[in-house]
């Protein structure tokens, strides 16, 4: 008997802790191409649909698999959901309707995940293979980034993925490729200027480009911001427009330099002119603090008068060109000493030439009345 009663609760304590032990292992990936520009302006409202109960995205979160889950969530899609939980507009000024959308979606999120454990994906989801081609070094910034951010943003310890999940990478053409290299070239130029939060988001974020799901319309879209981006970034540090009028031989010309990084920038200038109307001297190094700008002065010595041109270059600590070189358009409207030496001595050649030949015409006639 006693052995019948403990064969009936070994089955009986196999069955309660049966579907514990079998409880599948599952891995939820919540992941999407970005939806925004740099400057946070949505390029369409595409989130609301994929964040409601029906859409992907909302399933993930309403109606997840059963089992041991292991999520693996990409902070910049938290980021772009959590923009949205208040008033945000799209391209063109159109007010977004996915407010509350997004604040269900992220509750949702919350609870759901709640004991169990995240993995944060590297920020953006970029292609592993393009990270590799195009800038190998930052690799593991885009790993540890993506760990800070979530941790931040869903206010919860995360893990942080040793190495990029296996995905097929896009092709892509060479306006993309061209595009995330002059990002990486422009930072790497002004990040001294920038403080380090500027610094990781710009670098976060021009890597959207490279999501390998992006369609290839809404890649374009975004090639076509971070191409104007890092312009924008590059034109930070730059000169002030203007033109000249030059009216004594010696003057100093004023040119404004501008700093809109919030860090101090120590620049060198220099000069050069489109001909040979106008000297240029030295201009000596300027220090910008941020949010501020100078004045340089220029010192110029008029050769003749007319129109000249300066070209103006900006030069980084390390010797890196900042910026376009800027184009001064210069009217001179001085006679200056060098010009009425030039023109006294060519008077003073001719007048001796004159004499010369006269000296020359007595002579011969001389001669010729001699002969005779």
């Amino acid at each position: 008997m006693k052995k019948v009663l403990a064969s009936v609760f070994a089955l009986a304590l196999l069955l309660l802790v049966a579907p514990v032990a079998n409880a599948a292992s599952v891995s939820i990936t919540v992941s999407e191409p970005s939806h925004r520009e740099i400057d946070g302006a949505f390029i369409d409202d595409e989130l609301t649909a994929l964040l409601s109960y029906g859409g992907r995205l909302g399933q993930l979160v309403f109606n997840p698999p059963r089992g041991s889950r292991t999520w693996f969530i990409d902070p910049q899609l938290i980021e772009e959901v959590t923009a949205m939980t208040s008033e945000y507009v799209l391209v063109g000024g159109e007010k977004g309707v996915g407010e509350d959308v997004a604040k269900n979606w992220l509750n949702q999120l919350t609870a759901i995940t709640r004991g169990e454990q995240i993995n944060a994906l590297p920020f953006g989801s970029p292609s592993a293979y393009w990270i590799s081609k195009l800038s190998p070094t930052k690799s593991e910034f885009y790993l540890s980034y993506g760990a800070k951010r979530l941790t931040a943003l869903l206010n919860r310890q995360v893990n942080q993925l040793p190495d990029y999940p296996k995905t097929t990478y896009p092709k892509l053409n060479n306006s993309t490729i061209t595009a995330y290299k002059k990002a990486q070239q422009v930072l790497a130029l002004n990040s001294a200027y920038m403080t380090e939060v500027e610094v990781e988001k710009f670098q976060g974020q021009s890597a959207s480009v490279l999501h390998p799901r992006l369609e290839s319309n809404t890649r374009t879209i975004l090639t076509l911001d971070l191409l104007s981006s890092s312009y924008a970034l590059s034109q930070k540090i730059r000169l002030a427009p203007g033109r000249f009028t030059v009216t004594s031989t010696k003057q100093k010309l004023p040119i404004t330099l501008v700093n809109d990084f919030p860090n101090p920038a120590k620049i060198s200038i220099r000069v050069e002119t489109l001909n040979g109307k106008v000297l240029v001297g030295s201009v000596p190094d300027q220090v910008v603090s941020g949010k501020s700008k100078v004045q340089a002065m220029i010192p110029v010595e008029v050769v003749t008068s007319g129109q000249s041109t300066l070209v103006v270059k900006i030069y980084s600590e390390k010797n890196k060109q900042l910026g376009n070189p800027k184009f001064y358009p210069v009217t001179l409207k001085v006679i200056s000493p060098i010009a009425t030496w030039v023109t006294t001595g060519g008077a003073i050649v001719l007048f001796i030439s004159a004499l010369i030949q006269s000296f020359r015409r007595i002579k011969k006639k001389r001669e010729r009345v001699a002969d005779e």
